[in-house]
């Protein structure tokens, strides 16, 4: 008897864990779970929308797991390397206009 209810609670638990594991079956999700996902506030989302990858139906805003990982892909930070001559701000090469107006 102890022994089948050592396989059953082994079972259960195999089984809890499998369900445990499995992911999120829906294909998009929203502003707050990506926000948490990316555990970064939704505000912060919401204010650079327009700059994010983000699928968008009517009003509504969604994001997908490959959305997410580019957003964060974009964010990527590699403090040992130097920055390519591409990768340099376009304010470095502004300069004053000569048309500019003369301060009295």
């Amino acid at each position: 008897m102890v022994d089948l209810l050592a396989q059953s609670a082994g079972l259960n638990a195999l089984l809890s864990n499998r369900t445990a594991d499995t992911r999120d079956k829906r294909l998009h999700i929203g502003y707050g779970e990506a926000a948490d996902r990316l555990n970064i506030p939704e505000k912060w989302l919401r204010e650079r929308i327009s700059t994010l990858p983000h699928r968008k139906f009517g009003k509504f805003v969604q994001f997908t797991e490959d959305d997410l990982r580019a957003i964060s892909d974009m964010h990527f930070v590699n403090p040992g390397t130097k920055p390519q001559e591409d990768d340099r701000p376009a304010t470095a090469a502004l300069q004053p206009s000569m048309r500019s107006r003369k301060r009295f």
